[in-house]
């Protein structure tokens, strides 16, 4: 795996300019040090997922077989999770090609699979696929603090997609994310809707399902095959 480069800490934030908070046990007035010591933390915290994610690449037949395996298992754990939808989920396969064209690191397992149970959960409540998903807005968040340091709205982003799409644990990223919530929270919602919107993939659609009547070649009794061709909704 190649060695990451080395990350740019994001900018710190005068002390004086930080909202004033009401004195709890879990959202105390930042300091100075605080400050600075959470920049740090985000900069540890993008050195780590580099690290996680690696520079895996798309190509190669290897890679395409290990997203189908990942891609059924994830089918298959989704339809445990909604039974009633277990035939529309089957049909989804087609929603979970990775968006290699945002980065590679789509590729990267643990992010694949959080990328594909939230378009499988989505598909099976009748959401949108088409917006992006938090494991994508992750990786381009880290893309974009390669180019540039992150400002703290768009790190408390970062943090809060990591941590809804399930993500391996990172140190410090939790605690860096409640910080970063509770200054900036209301931005944080204006930055992910705007993500979720600037980074939808517009074709990511269920098209019309027509089923023969089989899954994986065994004969089943699919509601796609028995009801005709069918254009799911969402």
């Amino acid at each position: 795996m190649p060695t990451p480069s080395h990350t740019p800490t994001p900018p710190a934030i005068a002390a004086d300019q930080w909202p004033d908070l009401p004195r709890t046990a879990t959202a105390a007035v930042p300091t100075e040090r605080s400050t600075q010591a959470f920049s740090s933390a985000a900069a540890d915290s993008f050195t780590a997922a580099r690290d996680l994610l690696g520079d895996r690449c798309a190509g190669g037949v290897s890679a395409v077989l290990d997203l189908i395996d990942w891609s059924e298992d994830e089918i298959q754990q989704a339809q445990h999770r909604h039974r009633r939808r277990a035939d529309l989920l089957h049909h989804s396969f087609t929603l979970l090609t990775p968006n290699t064209a945002l980065t590679s690191r789509m590729s990267t397992e643990f992010v694949y699979r959080a990328h594909c149970r939230e378009l499988l959960d989505r598909v099976a409540t009748g959401g949108d696929t088409r917006p992006a998903t938090a494991a994508e807005i992750c990786c381009a968040l880290i893309a974009a603090n390669q180019l540039s340091p992150l400002r703290p709205a768009a790190f408390g982003l970062y943090a809060r997609m990591w941590q809804l799409a399930g993500l391996m644990e990172i140190p410090g990223l939790a605690e860096a994310g409640h910080h970063h919530e509770a200054l900036k929270r209301s931005t944080i919602d204006d930055l992910e809707r705007l993500s979720r919107s600037k980074l939808a993939v517009a074709e990511r659609r269920l098209s019309t399902i027509d089923c023969p009547g089989r899954h994986h070649g065994d004969p089943v009794t699919c509601a796609y095959a028995t009801a005709g061709s069918h254009t799911p909704r969402g």
